[in-house]
């Protein structure tokens, strides 16, 4: 039997499924149907059904119990069954996320659309760019149809069904070969892993259509007073760092800071120009140590910015965006950076606001990278100090750094060393940086290497062993089957140097079972009723009624339980009630400086709107309202 019939034998029926729709303001979610497109990919029976005219309704095409849905990009497709209030097909395959599963690293970036994988499986009887275009446009640009074009886009919808129905069987037929798959209780792995997938699609397209509750009045008093305001904002954060003059960037100020006050004397500089770099990437690789280079990344941002990124508002006020789940090689979302909320400045997430009469609460993993070490290896030892609260402290007292009693206020500069080996350790850094990061030559920066590889040996046996059957495999699979196909060669070539490609992987067992574990989490979260808003790559930000805020601890349950389902222990979660406007506080609840930055923009709106009010001394002032909501 071939995994293709094994997976026709599993159904009442095998339909491919294309839809055809009207996308909301943000090109998110649906927000007109116009119609439904079935195939039985088996039998090769055709259903249309045309939804435009008719009105919203709940109800289904067919029981979908027994059948398997496959479409090309689900989310487009449930988004739709959501929008008409029809049940959410329960077996669903998303063949784009199939494809990526297979070539992610292997095709170039944006070469995933259905006409580029059937081009790619040699399928060349299908319509063309140019034909799709022009019938898209009249989707787009029209909301009354002729019977003509009701027709053209019927078929056009029914070509693409055609195309998912090949594509279908061409995957299939791939991933039986490449995984090698053989016996009846190999295709019902692969096939509940395609489905799993499947369903983390259709939780997403339902994350999508909820969107970001956000303060609007406050979104659009910035986006209408920034420009007034914010060369006084870059002039006063600029007293701190003094890097510019007046508004303007000033390279020699800029060298200063680098070199004289933070000696930060290794910084790159530019090739062409020979001055320091600005280079964004290198700006956020020393911002977490220096607060000064963190309010240099802000104001250059702010410089160039005339509205607000990250909040693309849809018709019910709500913000939305892609989610783009298994949008990397270990499988994490990756939202637009433009679009998405938590993309922006730390300072503007002060514009998601809980919604009237609801609680937004974000709940987090704790450490969750240094957990699934610890259980996917099994090493006792990373498995203790992960539950002792404080892996670095731990990892400290273990390698007899500290005392035992030792707190991470007695002893926060022997903890950070330990913390710096864990960031080393999962990106493959190697003792020069470390030696960098800790202010220390490199033969000790070696030793603490060499320390903290024999506390947790058990661990470096395990990934050592992961990666190398990986390379002899050609593959490596997280439980849940999501993989990476690698070559059988352990270095590449770049800049003329030849480099190991060990470190580059060798934290994608460890990111890629944690997106693993958010995907289950979002499933039994789902499947509980709850209604989340947004994975933020290892956390979860949720919705709930202030009346039943008392569930906080059911979800947070709910999560850890999710953990120990997939890397086989639990994994903490930390859990934040936003009851208004998303607030930047610190562990002592004081505000941060993220926090500040908000409120003095804000502070400069007041003074800017009172000022254009022509306020006059004595006169109360008009203070810019905060206390409306979605």
């Amino acid at each position: 039997m071939t995994f293709l019939n094994f997976i026709k034998n599993s159904f009442d029926r095998v339909l491919s499924l294309d839809t055809e729709f009207r996308f909301d303001e943000t090109m998110t979610i649906p927000k007109k149907v116009l119609c439904f497109c079935y195939m039985d990919i088996f039998t090769g029976e055709k259903w249309e059904f045309w939804e435009h005219d008719k009105p919203t309704k709940f109800g289904n095409h067919f029981d979908n119990t027994r059948n398997l849905i496959i479409s090309y990009v689900a989310t487009a497709e449930i988004g739709c069954y959501l929008n008409l209030n029809h049940p959410v097909p329960p077996n669903v395959i998303d063949l784009f996320v199939e494809v990526k599963r297979l070539y992610l690293d292997k095709r170039e970036r944006g070469k995933f659309k259905m006409l580029d994988i059937a081009q790619m499986y040699g399928l060349l009887d299908v319509m063309t760019k140019e034909e799709k275009d022009k019938t898209r446009d009249l989707i787009i640009y029209n909301e009354e149809y002729s019977s003509d074009q009701r027709r053209e886009i019927l078929d056009y919808c029914m070509s693409d069904v055609e195309i998912a129905a090949e594509i279908f069987k061409c995957i299939i037929e791939d991933i039986e070969t490449r995984n090698k798959l053989k016996t009846a209780e190999d295709y019902s792995r692969e096939l509940w892993q395609m489905m799993f997938r499947g369903s983390s699609i259709s939780a997403i397209a339902k994350i999508e259509k909820n969107g970001f509750p956000i303060d609007n009045y406050k979104l659009n008093q910035f986006n209408k007073y920034w420009p007034e305001v914010k060369d006084k904002i870059i002039l006063k954060y600029n007293k701190e760092i003094d890097c510019f003059d007046g508004t303007t960037f000033n390279h020699k100020k800029f060298e200063n800071l680098i070199i004289n006050k933070l000696g930060l004397d290794n910084w790159p500089r530019s090739f062409r120009s020979g001055q320091l770099t600005v280079a964004k990437e290198t700006l956020k690789k020393y911002a977490e140590k220096h607060h000064e280079l963190k309010i240099l990344l802000e104001i250059r941002t702010l410089q160039n910015m005339t509205k607000l990124k990250g909040y693309e508002v849809s018709f019910d006020g709500r913000a939305r965006t892609s989610l783009n789940m298994f949008g990397t090689v270990t499988g994490r979302c990756t939202p637009s950076t433009a679009k998405f909320p938590f993309s922006t400045g730390k300072w503007a997430r002060n514009f998601i606001k809980a919604p009237w009469g609801s609680n937004l609460v974000y709940i987090d993993y704790s450490q969750q990278e240094v957990a699934i070490q610890g259980y996917l290896s099994k090493d006792q030892n990373l498995i203790n100090a992960y539950n002792s609260g404080d892996v670095y402290l731990a990892t400290a007292k273990l390698c007899k750094a500290v005392p035992e009693h030792a707190t991470q206020e007695t002893h926060e500069k022997e903890r950070d060393i330990f913390k710096i080996l864990f960031l080393a350790n999962s990106y493959g850094a190697g003792e020069e940086w470390i030696a960098s990061q800790i202010k220390t030559d490199v033969p000790t920066a070696r030793a603490y290497k060499k320390l903290f590889k024999k506390m947790y040996r058990v661990y470096f046996n395990w990934i050592e062993n992961f990666i190398n059957a990986g390379f002899l495999k050609q593959v490596m699979t997280t439980c849940y089957g999501w993989q990476r196909f690698l070559s059988n060669r352990y270095t590449k070539q770049r800049d003329g140097k030849i480099k190991s490609l060990k470190n580059s992987i060798q934290n994608w067992p460890i990111q890629s079972h944690g997106s693993e574990v958010l995907r289950q989490a979002i499933l039994d979260l789902t499947e509980e009723g709850f209604k989340i808003i947004a994975p933020v790559h290892d956390a979860l930000l949720l919705e709930i009624p202030k009346a039943d805020i008392y569930l906080v601890e059911h979800a947070k349950q709910i999560m850890v339980n999710a953990s120990m389902k997939v890397v086989g222990g639990p994994i903490r979660v930390d859990a934040e009630i936003i009851e208004s406007n998303y607030k930047q506080l610190n562990n002592k609840r004081k505000p941060t400086k993220d926090q500040k930055m908000f409120d003095t923009i804000f502070k400069e709106v007041d003074n800017f709107i009172n000022l254009s009010r022509h306020i006059t001394p004595g006169q109360e002032p008009i203070t810019v309202r905060s206390d409306l909501s979605v």
